[in-house]
């Protein structure tokens, strides 16, 4: 027993002397990338892709990104040599509207282990917010192997769950459901067959005792026929025919007489019909009284469903819920180290050495973009259930050179010519009762109305910039009726108007005598253009065609309601309301000003929202005021975006200066003008040398200095 004890107690402490132990000093780390030794096309090598960076010394290293090995799963070999990068600051473009951040995760090789699951996170500190990039994570091949060990496990635990696409194969007892189908089925068959039958021998009896009640039937009138004989009918009917009456009324004693005998002896009266009392007891079923329908009732998809039910294997259907009930919880027990679903790279680690990922996100430019940090968290979990936290990297600050740079800050002014008098109109809907012209302020919306004449005078007069002149009222009406009246009628609303504004505006001074009154009648013209807009109408040429040829109004309205009373109704019900209104005309001037013209300029607030859109990097907004002015800062917008012809045909009619050489420099570049990308180039930095210095911000000119060796003192450029 006391062996036993020493030998338990001997593999725990084995065991726990072989777990691995974290350094709680180790750090996953980040740097800014060296030089691209060919940014645009990254080489590919088998099944690797890789990328090649040269350090300040001219040596080059390659990262290796990732391959997949026979089973599918991604992994990096890592064959490095090291790179040391001290510097934290980098300067980027911004092409396009969008930004690529680049940088080097460095995983030192003491935070890698065949036991580990290594998770690192970016976060780009953008103004004060902190966005998260995908996640990388690097996992031990023992990690790795246990974590699909749980995901095979919960796979299994799947597998006994039944889909719904087999639930009836598994669930319903399919042989006795059928077997119950069938059975109905049959016996509705059967039904239908034998109402059929049963419907043609009711049909064969009824046609057999109709003959024989035919037969009956004329037995009976021939009876008849020999007993008005008997009586002597005959002589009655000689009689009549020559006297032209029945002289003795020899025919009403013999008339009795006949219908006496007819009615005593069953031979003379009694008539044979088919009824339900003279066939047999089994046709007076209901079902005989009407023709034969075919009834036949199928199977139908709910009938199916509800009858399934009746045989659903209960237990299992339980069962098989509880699986599915259990789901979670189940995952949650057998996959401890679930996969990452936002992991960019979730590789293996097979081999020892510190691990190292080229790590690049593009990002869309804004007003918070000029500057940038970038920082990285991770945490280390192990297959004993531990979760260690590394400790924050070093941050990395990004500065992003973009061509708004360069805009032209100058305020930009608009020639305005100011006039002593202005003028504003009005138009109000106001509601009258047909064929008055009293005002009521309570009727419908005409309070509003009234209230929008007097906000436009305080609007107007409010400031103090403009002092009132007059008021002028023209009230229209609508066609009804004749155009005199109506004419007359406008004038009395319009009066109206003028009274009640006389007692609400007191406030004027001499609001008697600027308010001034006009009657425009009937609207035929408003009347035109609501015709013309309106769908509801379907002779709507043929009615414009009457308005505008015939020129005596009251003729107007006469032939539109005899031609078209259908579009008349509409027209009176929908159209003639608009047209009573009251077109209001303030005319004011300019408090203090003695001329009648004044010029003078003024910001243009239009141009300046343009440029505060191109500082927030919404170029495509501000293109679309820019466009107008086809000016510097349009190149600028247009170079932005990515429309180089645009911008190069605006910047080359510019004046030279070191600012537009450079620019038509980076243009020359992009439409692939080399060689006068590189004079250009050349240029600018003659007339301002710290061009030289820019150049190695924006990467069409930094691409013309590496290959022609520029800003290298001692050294001639043959072009």
């Amino acid at each position: 027993m006391k062996n036993r004890i020493c030998y338990l107690l001997c593999v725990l402490l084995f065991s726990a002397c072989s777990v691995k132990r974290l350094d709680e000093s180790a750090r996953a780390n980040i740097s800014l990338p060296v030089e691209y030794a060919e940014p645009e096309k990254p080489k590919k090598t088998g099944k690797q892709t890789v990328i090649d960076m040269k350090d300040h010394l001219g040596n080059v290293t390659t990262y290796v990104q990732t391959e997949k090995d026979k089973e599918g799963k991604q992994q990096l070999s890592v064959q490095l040599s090291e790179v040391t990068v001290t510097a934290k600051l980098k300067s980027i473009p911004e092409r396009f509207g969008k930004i690529d951040i680049d940088f080097i995760v460095t995983v030192p090789e003491v935070l890698i282990d065949k036991e580990w699951q290594l998770n690192l996170t970016p976060f780009l500190i953008k103004k004060e917010e902190h966005i998260p990039f995908d996640d990388l994570v690097i996992t031990g091949d023992e990690f790795d192997k246990m974590r699909m060990a749980g995901y095979k496990a919960y796979d299994n635990y799947l597998s006994k769950i039944i889909p719904d696409s087999l639930f009836n194969g598994h669930f319903v007892n399919m042989k006795a459901f059928n077997k119950h189908i069938k059975a109905y089925e049959k016996s509705e068959y059967n039904r239908v067959y034998k109402d059929s039958m049963d419907y043609v021998h009711y049909t064969n009896y009824i046609n057999r005792l109709n003959s024989r009640y035919k037969i009956f039937n004329a037995k009976m009138y021939r009876s008849r026929q020999w007993l008005a004989r008997r009586l002597g009918f005959d002589d009655i009917k000689d009689r009549y025919a020559v006297f032209g009456r029945d002289t003795v009324h020899v025919s009403q004693f013999y008339g009795n007489r006949y219908n006496e005998l007819v009615n005593l002896i069953p031979q003379f009266y009694l008539l044979r019909e088919v009824t339900d009392h003279t066939i047999i007891r089994k046709y007076r079923h209901e079902k005989y009284r009407y023709e034969f329908v075919n009834d036949y009732r199928p199977v139908t998809a709910s009938d199916s469903a509800i009858l399934m039910t009746k045989y659903y294997r209960t237990k299992l259907i339980e069962r098989n819920d509880r699986l599915i009930a259990g789901k979670e919880a189940m995952f949650e027990k057998l996959v401890k180290f679930p996969k990452n679903p936002n992991a960019r790279l979730d590789s293996i680690i097979f081999n020892k050495g510190n691990f190292e990922y080229y790590y690049h996100q593009e990002l869309a430019a804004d007003e918070d973009s000029k500057r940038m940090q970038l920082y990285m968290n991770g945490e280390v979990n192990t297959l004993q259930g531990m979760n260690y936290q590394l400790p924050v990297s070093d941050t990395l600050t990004y500065s992003v050179s973009s061509m708004i740079q360069f805009l032209d800050m100058t305020p930009r002014y608009m020639r305005k010519i100011i006039e002593r008098k202005a003028s504003s109109s009005l138009r109000a809907n106001i509601i009258f009762g047909v064929g008055k012209s009293d005002l009521d302020i309570n009727l419908n919306g005409n309070r509003t109305e009234i209230d929008k004449v007097q906000q436009m005078i305080e609007g107007l007069t409010g400031t103090g910039e403009f002092v009132m002149d007059s008021i002028s009222l023209a009230a229209t009406s609508s066609p009804e009726g004749s155009y005199r009246s109506n004419l007359l009628l406008s004038k009395s609303r319009a009066e109206s108007i003028k009274k009640f504004l006389l007692t609400s505006l007191t406030d004027i001074e001499a609001i008697d005598k600027m308010l001034i009154t006009h009657s425009k009648g009937e609207d035929w013209q408003t009347l035109s253009n609501l015709i013309r807009d309106s769908t509801s109408i379907p002779n709507q040429e043929a009615i414009l065609g009457i308005i505008a040829e015939n020129a005596d109004p009251d003729k107007k309205e006469t032939e539109i309601r005899n031609r078209y009373p259908e579009d008349y109704k509409i027209i009176r019900s929908e159209l003639y309301p608009k047209l009573r209104a009251v077109d209001f005309t303030f005319h004011v001037h300019r408090k203090g000003m003695i001329k009648d013209t004044i010029h003078t300029t003024e910001p243009d607030l239009v141009y300046a929202d343009a440029i505060k859109l191109m500082e927030k990097r919404k170029y495509s907004q501000a293109l679309r005021i820019l466009t107008d002015y086809a000016d510097w800062n349009t190149g600028i917008c247009l170079m932005s975006l990515g429309y180089d012809q645009g911008a190069y045909a605006l910047f080359i009619n510019e004046k030279e200066s070191s600012d537009s050489e450079y620019l038509l420099a980076i243009l020359a570049s992009r439409l692939g003008k080399e060689q006068e990308a590189v004079r250009r180039y050349q240029r600018a930095c003659e007339l301002d040398s710290t061009k030289r210095w820019r150049g190695a911000l924006d990467p069409e000119i930094k691409k013309l200095i590496k290959a022609y060796s520029f800003n290298q003192e001692d050294e001639d450029i043959e072009l």
